[in-house]
Parts: C-alpha cells; structure tokens; sequence
C-alpha cells in the first residue's frame, strides 16, 4: 500500500518519494529497474524516486505529508525512527489497519503516543486494493481525523478524476472498521473455502447464504465494537467498513487466506501461500481482548480463532461451521429484538 500511495500521489501531481523500511529491500531493488512490485505483481511510474531506510534523513524534512502504510507490530518503530526528521507542521497519514497487541491500541492512538498530541495525524479508510489504486482504477475513500484541516487537506491531495475521498472525525469508528474487516473477511473465506471441500453439485458452489450470513454478523459484531470504543455506525455502515469489507472478501489477501483455510490448508500453509502480511490472523485475538474489555460477544472472531487454532479442519469441519452460523444467527436475533 506504500507504494501504491506513492504512485496515487504522484498522479495526482505531487512530488512523491517512496521510503522503503529494512524489510522491503527486494520491493526496492524491482521499483528501481522497472520490475513489478513482488507484492503487487503490477509496475510503478519509474519517475518516483525510491530511497532506502538510510536515506530517510534527506527525504523527510520537507515533506508536507508522511503516509505510513506498514503492518501494525511494526508501526510504533517506523514513526520513532521518523519523527526526528519530520516537520512539526507536517500531515501523518496512517494506513496501518489493526490494534497493538500488546497495548490494545489502535494506529491513530499508538501515533499519538509517539508523536505528541499535538500531531496532525489522519487515518486513510476505505476500499482501496493496492493494485487497483496503482493502476489508476475508479476507487473511494475516507480521511479520518480530529483535525478538520488534515483531514481536508489529505483529501485534496488524494483526489483526482477516479478517485473520490470522503473526510470524517470519526477516527475510533473508522479504525475499527478497517481493522475488524480483516477478521471479518476471514470469516466470510471460510465458508467459500470449505464449498470446495463439502459440495458437489452444480447448483450449490460457493455456499453463498453462508458468506452471507457471516458477512451480515460481521458488520452487527463491527458496529457493537465500534461503538463500545465511541465510534458511530454510520461510518461502520460506510465505506471504513462495508465497502472494505466487501473489497477485501472478494480481492483481498485476509479473503484469500479464509479461503486456504476452509479448503483445509493449515494457517501456516495458508500464510506461506499469500506471501505478505494477513492483518486479520493478529487481529482475531486482539478483538478477542477488546470484546472482553467491553463484554462483547463477537460470533465472527469467535469463528475465525476456531480455525486459526485449525478445529474446523477435518471431517467435522463443516458441523463446527454450523453450529458458529447459528449462535452467529442468534446473536443477531437477539441484538434486533432489543
């Protein structure tokens, strides 16, 4: 997603410079001759210039806006690396998606505990695939902050003739969307992963009422969460959360990964064949211990956790399913006659 800001950014007539961190040097190496991105399997506009973590020092003083797009563990080091670099009037923008394990804190929250309060922090929300945003595709987003100015002032910089940006000061509504869409759409990859292994027919392929059923408790158990942490469903029912979960079920890696796990591949399997970071496996527990804090039952991580700890492989696997769909189903029952 960094370099995809990168190349946005730079279409829409920015100067941009992509930052690569210690752990992106093959990304580098292949931006730098041509190559396409080993994540994203499409090229980058060449004209972006693309500098090492050694480099950072040269790059950062004078930019107006610093997106920072890596995996939730390693988001507090990335800002203390970059802070003492970074211009006091600049705009943080965050698109780590997923809370601190340790702390239970989400990516706006960790920012301002290194950062000061008195940042200028905005989180990026929305349905956005790395690729298609590189390649120019129609998309929409959202700019969450308290601060209206950043928040307008990112927009205006994300907008271009195929790309429409919304702004919000919702950041708890909208950053829990975008991280329990992950868990979520998990869920939802389960159950077409294990059509493939339970059916056999020509009618029935893909076991649509069951992503259905657990897309629907997704959104309920986002919009409790959300909630809880002081954030409005609106948003949750926005593009921070249906539209990105919607996206991420059907093109993202957390979707793809729910699917190897329902057609009986192991978490490990499943991660090695995605090949990049799944925010929604550390996610899961981490939505577990938010549920406990504010005594929530979440059905959709419940199922998820099942089976990352791998008790719906097996024979039994699709019985296990059945029985989340139906305390999923009367969660919701009860959650509607209230």
């Amino acid at each position: 997603m960094g370099a995809a800001l990168a190349a946005h950014f730079a279409r829409t007539g920015n100067d941009s410079v992509l930052l690569a961190t210690e752990f992106d040097q093959a990304a580098l190496e292949a931006l730098r001759h041509g190559l396409p991105h080993p994540a994203l399997g499409v090229t980058v506009d060449r004209s972006i210039e693309c500098r090492s973590l050694a480099e950072w020092p040269a790059f950062l003083p004078a930019a107006d806006v610093v997106a920072v797009a890596v995996a939730s563990p390693g988001l507090h080091a990335v800002l203390a690396a970059a802070e003492p670099h970074v211009s006091p009037n600049a705009v943080w923008l965050l698109a780590t998606k997923g809370w601190q394990a340790e702390t239970l804190l989400a990516p706006a929250e960790v920012a301002e505990r290194v950062l000061g309060s008195a940042a200028r922090i905005v989180t990026l929300a929305g349905p956005a695939i790395a690729a298609e945003l590189v390649a120019g595709s129609p998309t929409a987003l959202i700019c969450a902050s308290r601060d209206a100015d950043a928040r307008r002032m990112v927009a205006r910089a994300l907008t271009s003739p195929t790309t429409l940006v919304a702004t919000t000061s919702d950041v708890a509504g909208a950053e829990t969307a975008s991280a329990y869409k992950n868990v979520v759409a998990i869920a939802v990859g389960i159950a077409q992963g294990m059509s493939e292994r339970f059916i056999e027919s020509a009618v029935v392929r893909a076991f649509a009422n069951a992503r259905a059923a657990m897309f629907a408790q997704g959104m309920v158990d986002m919009v409790r969460l959300a909630e809880a942490r002081g954030g409005h469903a609106s948003t949750v029912m926005g593009l921070a959360g249906s539209g990105d979960l919607y996206v991420t079920c059907v093109g993202g890696r957390n979707g793809r990964f729910g699917q190897l796990l329902g057609s009986g591949a192991t978490p490990e399997q499943a991660q090695r064949s995605i090949g990049s970071t799944v925010e929604g496996v550390a996610n899961t527990a981490v939505v577990l211990m938010l549920g406990e804090r504010y005594s929530l039952d979440l059905p959709t991580a419940r199922a998820v956790d099942l089976a990352l700890r791998q008790e719906l492989t097996g024979e039994h696997g699709l019985q296990q399913l059945r029985r989340l769909f139906v305390t999923a189903m009367r969660a919701g029952t009860r959650q509607e006659s209230r």
